[in-house]
């Protein structure tokens, strides 16, 4: 467990093929005094949600091995990770994609490419119980 978990921070797990995506979500969010863990595997990843709960999971649709809209349906069927917020970060933007993942369980869908802003103002929603994001 991390030090800044321990120090109660809100950790935000970010499950992205593209290396570069949850680089960037780090970097964004660690300064804002979240810890964010960023597994490579999909399926690792799902284990590590299921085993513990994070405060937040950010997920790409499209990786090798297991879809984002398959792990967000297992973490549903999960009492540990039912209630959870899951935001979809992806490039996938048609509407039937927004609405499938609405259907299975998805809290919040931002597509690729994002602003930084977008990005912060979609966290904060999700995790109301954080300190309200700073204008300017």
């Amino acid at each position: 467990m991390s030090a800044l978990k321990e120090a109660g921070a809100k950790r935000i797990v970010v499950v992205d093929d593209d290396r570069t995506i949850p680089a960037a979500v780090r970097e964004l969010l660690t300064p804002d005094g979240f810890a964010v863990d960023c597994p490579t595997d999909p399926k690792t990843a799902l284990v590590d949600t299921i085993r513990e709960a994070p405060d937040l999971v950010i997920l790409d649709v499209n990786m090798p091995g297991m879809t984002g809209w398959e792990f967000c349906a297992i973490m549903r069927r999960q009492s540990v990770t039912r209630e959870t917020p899951v935001l979809f970060l992806t490039g996938r933007s048609e509407v039937k994609d927004r609405i499938t993942a609405m259907q299975l369980g998805g809290s919040d869908y931002l597509a690729k490419p994002f602003g930084a802003d977008d990005l912060r103002r979609k966290v904060y929603g999700l995790l109301p119980e954080t300190h309200a994001m700073e204008e300017g």
